[in-house]
């Protein structure tokens, strides 16, 4: 039988007068039933049908299913006996063992992790409480049941009972208002459950509604008769005796108080057969009827006698249990005060090994920490080093740049002059001409006359001389502005706009330096290339240095004696492409060219200061390696070459460390 069965047991088992021939059947049945869960049920049933009538048999069937559960390790069976055991003792007014059983039975529901037992349990101890009027603990045990009855998986019919419970209690200690709360919402939960109509009759009755008392009284009775629960109705019929006592109307309080008293069950309850023999003994003598006054005085005292001795009874059993828990505790506080001792000894060795670990680990850190300081010098020290190198190889740089800035100002201010009296005297040249060329038009001497013609050729010769010294001055004011504004110090640099300005400057440095320079040139430039701190004019030179050297090659490609070296370069058109890009935070810049290409024996020479492939009186040797210096250790960038003999080569600076703004 699972729980599910007990519910709605208890909400519509018949009366035990009207349900002796099935319990009859369900003892025949379980005479002959094997040892299993099944005959656990059977007792279960008759245990829940004499628990509310006769709770001394109830509680024989309850121990018998219980034991037959412990034996079978069938754990929701364990349970439902304890609680059917609970309340047959707490009817009986076994309170200790109640409360006892109840706590045995959370226990259960606790291992099991089941809400509905552990509701169960804690409405059971609250109904215990609330007998031996120890309200405070009623409530509390009535909230735990409340709280666990909200969980999605417990039977339904607990939430209602546990609101019912605990609006009894409230009832009990006259806090009317949440004792109206709870028991409302309990009725409307569980309409046909005969205790919640009880409670709310009781409620209205001491708010003084008797009308609506008597209401909900009636409506509890055709539940409560339907039910195995006779005390319920013993309470209702005892209750409406009463009301109707206050509302002067005697008959109809006999009546009820007579329904009572006669009820099955009646005698195992004898709270409520003293009230209901209490009851008629005064409404007799109210009436003048003198025997049946009598009758009930002394039935009235012989209950008391009983409720007496039982009571005897429970100090007794109480004391007992009182001293059964005393020495229960005293055992545990004996074992308490051993494991404390040993608990204290246990964290005094954690003590003494966390001092000894922390001092181990106190040293380890200052050794860590000595290690680091010096690994941190260390560094410093390498540090300072490779400063220190990097420094002595920029001021040898800066001093080449500064001697070679110096020859160069040098150079140009020698080149000036006559460069000035070259200009001057072609200009005076020109007009010269032009007047001898007017004169002789005066003289009759057409331009198309042999002398014309002499005299045009000159001014034109003049003219060009004039046109190519002034672009030689140009070149050599910007040699001089070059030198001049050279200060060392770094600045925001467009690259992009600087190396166009130096592929123009290096390829009409070519056509004026050589009339049969032919080539052409493109541009690459990465639009997203922000601005970078470098020292323009020695990037300058540079750029100057490659590109200058790139024409040179494409040029001497056109020059070239031999057809092999014609076949190997394609024939294309000369071209030098200078491009620039941006990878990682570092600019690229890259100078190719399809010139020839180097010779590979030449490969570990080309940064050598003096060393030139180039014929006598074209080359000083010096421009790569000034380029390496300015690139590696003027700006911490790196300079390499590429190129294949016969197919050309790529010339690019990969600056490192420049802080890109």
């Amino acid at each position: 039988m699972k729980l599910l069965i007990v519910v709605g047991f208890f909400c519509c088992l018949p009366s035990f007068a009207q349900n002796r021939k099935a319990i009859h059947q369900l003892k025949q049945r379980v005479t002959v039933a094997q040892e299993d869960t099944a005959k656990v049920d059977l007792w279960l049933e008759l245990a829940f049908a004499y628990a509310y009538v006769y709770q001394d048999t109830a509680i024989i069937y309850a121990n018998q299913s219980l034991a037959l559960s412990r034996k079978l390790h069938y754990d929701k069976g364990e349970w439902l006996s304890l609680s059917y055991l609970c309340t047959a003792m707490t009817i009986s007014g076994n309170f200790q063992g109640a409360l006892q059983v109840g706590f045995n039975q959370l226990a259960i529901g606790e291992k099991l992790k089941d809400p509905s037992a552990i509701t169960d349990a804690h409405n059971n101890l609250l109904t215990c409480y609330k007998e031996q009027e120890d309200y405070k603990e009623a409530l509390r045990h009535g909230y735990k049941a409340m709280s666990y009855a909200q969980s999605p998986n417990v039977i339904a019919y607990l939430k209602p009972l546990s609101l019912g419970f605990v609006s009894s209690v409230y009832e009990k200690i006259n806090q009317l208002d949440s004792a109206m709360y709870y028991g409302l919402k309990a009725s409307k939960l569980a309409e046909n459950w005969a205790g919640i109509y009880l409670t709310l009759g009781n409620i209205y009755t001491k708010l003084d509604k008797k009308d609506t008392a008597l209401l909900y009284y009636r409506k509890g009775i055709p539940l409560a008769q339907a039910q195995a629960i006779n005390i319920d109705l013993i309470d209702i019929y005892n209750k409406m005796s009463i009301v109707f006592e206050h509302l002067n109307q005697k008959d109809s309080s006999i009546y009820y108080a007579q329904k009572c008293i006669s009820q099955e069950g009646i005698k195992s309850y004898a709270e409520g057969q003293l009230r209901a023999a209490m009851q008629l003994a005064q409404l007799y003598e109210l009436k003048g009827i003198k025997d049946s006054t009598i009758k009930y005085l002394k039935l009235s005292n012989d209950l008391r006698h009983k409720l007496f001795d039982r009571q005897k009874t429970r100090d007794a059993q109480s004391f007992a249990f009182n001293e059964r828990i005393y020495q229960q505790q005293l055992a545990i506080q004996n074992q308490e005060n051993e494991d404390r001792k040993k608990v204290y000894i246990l964290l005094l060795c954690i003590i003494v090994a966390s001092l000894t670990a922390f001092f181990l680990w106190l040293n380890n850190q200052h050794k860590q920490k000595a290690n680091v300081i010096l690994q941190n010098k260390n560094k410093e020290i390498q540090k300072a080093l490779t400063e220190l190198k990097s420094t002595q190889a920029q001021l040898i740089q800066k001093e080449k740049l500064a001697s070679l800035g110096e020859l160069t100002a040098g150079i140009a201010h020698e080149i000036q002059n006559p460069l000035n009296f070259v200009n001057n005297f072609s200009e005076l040249s020109v007009e010269l001409a032009q007047e001898l060329q007017e004169a002789l038009r005066h003289k009759g001497i057409e331009a198309t006359s042999e002398e014309g013609e002499i005299v045009a050729d000159l001014i034109q010769n003049q003219e060009k001389i004039n046109l190519h010294g002034k672009r030689a001055s140009n070149i050599v004011k910007g040699m001089l502005e070059h030198s001049r504004t050279s200060t060392g110090e770094r600045q925001l640099t467009d690259i992009n706009a600087l190396c166009d300005e130096y592929l123009r400057l290096s390829y009409h440095g070519m056509r004026a330096k050589d009339k049969s320079f032919n080539a052409d040139y493109k541009t690459g430039f990465d639009p997203n290339l922000p601005k970078i701190n470098v020292i323009p004019q020695d990037i300058g030179r540079v750029l100057l240095n490659l590109i200058n050297n790139a024409f040179y090659a494409v040029h001497r490609r056109n020059t070239a004696a031999t057809v092999e070296t014609l076949h190997a370069t394609s024939l294309q058109t000369p071209m030098v492409i200078v491009s620039t890009k941006l990878i990682d935070n570092q600019i690229l810049i890259m100078v190719k060219d399809n010139g020839p290409g180097i010779p590979t024996d030449v490969f570990p020479k080309i940064f050598q200061p003096f060393f030139t492939t180039k014929p006598t009186g074209e080359g000083t040797g010096l421009g790569l390696s000034l380029s390496y210096d300015i690139v590696v250790k003027g700006h911490d960038g790196m300079l390499e070459v590429e190129s294949v003999e016969g197919r050309g080569g790529d010339f690019y600076g990969q600056v490192a460390d420049f802080c890109l703004e």
